[in-house]
């Protein structure tokens, strides 16, 4: 008796069934990723806000206590033994000062950092071993998430000398219609140098430590920081024909820039360009400056420009405490407005 054999049936995806599964697999990838992308990022301006908040309430609780914001860099001429330059020559005295984030690490639970610092003799912060902090001290509340800074103290090598260390901040306070380079300050906006040996622009006034009263334009119409942005590929290739000073745009980033004339181009921010502003090209490409004297404006205005890298325009905070964003298209005479103090513009912060 023959017994039927039945067929057996094989359970599984064809080859076009798998490539279609695939298929819309990556459709949802796709459509998914984007909003991915979209949640982490406002997850980064939350917390870059947050950021500036912080710096805003500690430069108003050292206002509550001193009647006054503190300097955005003090600058005094130094020799070896701490004695103050006066007059003749400067042989042996070098610029030195303490900045606007170091007066406030008090204010925002740094006290360690800001007690092992020394007050008389600033350029003594400098560390040549980021393990000893000091200059070198990495302040989280410094950092935007999407700026390129390391969380790591960044290397600076002097012409000569070691190595030095410096901590990094993305943030820059408000120096007004021009804040550097020194000899250019305007003195018009929030923060600006001050001291025995300060300098600033011929017809500008003297830098003080402003107010609440200084700012008579209103303190919400007036930015106190905003985010400045460290990646510009096309900056960094005139820093490799040496003419920035040593520093790629990542390296002008120091919350505690203690010696040196050029300290204020690493924490102020200003007017003097447009946000997001960035060096339109390489060096040594038609149109781009030819020589180091022409090249300085534009490193200047990249230096003090405010920006992000959020798309669009950058975060800044108010005298008010009140934080906000502000497009990238927003025109210059504006946001001099919002960067001078006193110059009695009409025209009124609208979010």
């Amino acid at each position: 008796m023959l017994k039927e054999v039945g067929s057996r049936r094989r359970v599984g995806f064809t080859l076009i069934e798998l490539l279609v599964v695939i298929a819309i697999i990556g459709i949802l990838v796709g459509l998914l990723l984007p909003a991915v992308q979209q949640v982490r990022e406002a997850a980064r301006r939350t917390s870059c806000i947050n950021n500036l908040k912080q710096l805003a309430v500690a430069v108003m609780n050292r206002e509550g206590s001193m009647k006054r914001f503190p300097s955005g860099l003090t600058q005094v001429r130094l020799n070896a033994a701490g004695q103050q330059y006066i007059s003749g020559s400067t042989a042996g005295f070098r610029f030195q000062g303490h900045s606007v984030y170091y007066f406030i690490l008090p204010f925002m639970e740094q006290n360690n950092l800001y007690d092992g610092m020394d007050l008389r003799i600033p350029i003594n912060n400098v560390v040549t071993d980021p393990a000893l902090g000091r200059a070198a001290g990495v302040v989280p509340s410094f950092l935007c998430p999407s700026d390129l800074l390391p969380s790591t103290a960044l290397p600076y090598t002097p012409s000569s000398g070691p190595t030095e260390y410096y901590g990094p901040t993305s943030y820059k306070a408000n120096g007004g219609s021009r804040p550097v380079f020194a000899t250019s300050s305007t003195n018009d906006g929030v923060f600006m140098a001050t001291g025995p040996n300060a300098r600033k622009a011929a017809t500008a006034p003297l830098g003080i430590e402003v107010s609440i009263r200084d700012i008579t334009d209103g303190t919400s119409n007036t930015i106190m920081f905003g985010e400045g942005y460290h990646r510009d590929l096309k900056f960094d290739t005139f820093t490799a024909a040496g003419w920035t000073g040593g520093s790629t745009i990542e390296g002008w980033s120091r919350w505690y820039p203690a010696g040196g004339d050029p300290g204020l181009s690493n924490i102020m921010g200003g007017a003097f360009a447009p946000i997001n502003y960035k060096i339109p090209w390489n060096h040594g490409e038609p149109g781009a400056p030819t020589t180091q004297a022409a090249w300085f404006t534009f490193q200047d205005m990249r230096l003090s420009a405010f920006g992000s890298g959020h798309p669009a325009g950058a975060n800044f905070v108010r005298c008010d405490g009140s934080a906000s964003f502000i497009s990238d298209q927003i025109s210059q005479t504006v946001l001099q407005a919002f960067c001078t103090r006193s110059n009695n513009e009409i025209f009124v912060w609208d979010n």
